[in-house]
């Protein structure tokens, strides 16, 4: 696809801009493009920080924010397989799964994946990027800007039961979607005073339920996942322009397909490019919202202004627009 890039919106914007990727295994593909459409708006970010998949996306970016690193990560999705990410899960991993002792997969093809694709420090990168894993023992979100490259990221993507922990300086690590599976309060920790998020969204309109161990566990978890994001916003400062990407909708690609990153890239360059199409600021507050239907769960909140609400609360930040 042919990006042309437009400048104005990026000269407007408060300054540190943070990216904030979220999690989404296989949906990471839709982060793709709507990196797409955010270069083509001329939005540059001074910070990425990423989580799970969207450290890995991040990190890749980390190397420069440009069209043809955009179009080699591109590739990279497009020629991705499931079986590239995770193994065969067979009966000894299960029964390891079971005693405590595993996961139901080795993260050895991921983790060759990253050193292949990625540089050894976050030192070589030439744009700050964290990555956000969960520490294993306390639950607490754990930030890593520094060091191993590929085995932060590892760690940061060690999804439980999935993949096995990982030990980063002396902590035990895994996957940081447990804690911060959009990363909106490690961005304000780290200064950020615009954050433009790239939320994945889930597979809301699955044509068929998972079956293997690994395909249920990895749909239950992208379920309890993606509703984090509900409660962030409201309590982030009131001071900081947030432009939250709508995902795709309806989605129809399981997070543990491989096989649909390109169909993936488009939907998400598409909804991205249409919605700062249309976007006009106005000053601080929340443009957008995230990934949102109309189900049980949900019959308790309503969006206002942009920001998913229970309605029992009366109070509306006055801040926030749509």
């Amino acid at each position: 696809m042919k990006l042309k890039r437009n400048k104005a919106l990026s000269q407007i914007l408060p300054r540190p801009v943070a990216f904030v990727l979220s999690g989404g295994t296989s949906l990471g593909a839709v982060q793709v493009g709507m990196l797409m459409g955010v270069f083509e708006a001329g939005i540059v970010p001074d910070l990425l920080v990423g989580t799970s998949v969207g450290a890995i996306n991040a990190a890749s970016v980390g190397q420069g924010f440009t069209k043809s690193r955009l179009q080699h990560l591109a590739s990279i999705w497009s020629e991705l397989k499931t079986s590239d990410v995770f193994g065969r899960p067979g009966l000894r991993s299960v029964l390891g799964l079971l005693s405590g002792r595993g996961a139901l997969s080795s993260s050895d093809n991921l983790f060759r994946l990253l050193e292949e694709n990625l540089p050894q420090s976050h030192s070589d990168l030439v744009i700050q990027t964290a990555v956000v894993a969960t520490e294993f023992h306390t639950g607490r979100p754990a930030i890593l800007s520094e060091g191993d490259l590929a085995l932060n990221v590892l760690a940061s993507s060690a999804i439980p039961m999935i993949f096995p922990r990982v030990s980063v300086g002396g902590r035990q690590l895994v996957d940081g979607g447990v804690v911060a599976h959009v990363p909106l309060a490690q961005a304000e920790m780290l200064g950020a005073q615009t954050m433009v998020v790239f939320d994945a969204g889930y597979p809301c309109k699955l044509s068929k339920l998972p079956k293997g161990p690994i395909e249920k566990a990895l749909h239950f978890i992208t379920l309890m996942l993606h509703r984090q994001s509900f409660g962030l916003l409201s309590v982030l400062n009131q001071n900081l322009t947030v432009i939250y990407l709508p995902a795709p909708c309806p989605l129809d690609v399981p997070a543990y397909d491989f096989s649909q990153g390109s169909r993936l890239i488009s939907a998400g360059f598409k909804s991205a490019r249409s919605f700062l199409s249309q976007l006009s600021l106005t000053g601080p507050g929340i443009y957008g919202n995230p990934h949102l239907h109309d189900d049980p769960m949900h019959e308790a909140i309503e969006v206002v202004n942009g920001v998913p609400l229970l309605k029992f609360l009366n109070q509306v930040e006055d801040s926030l627009h749509i």
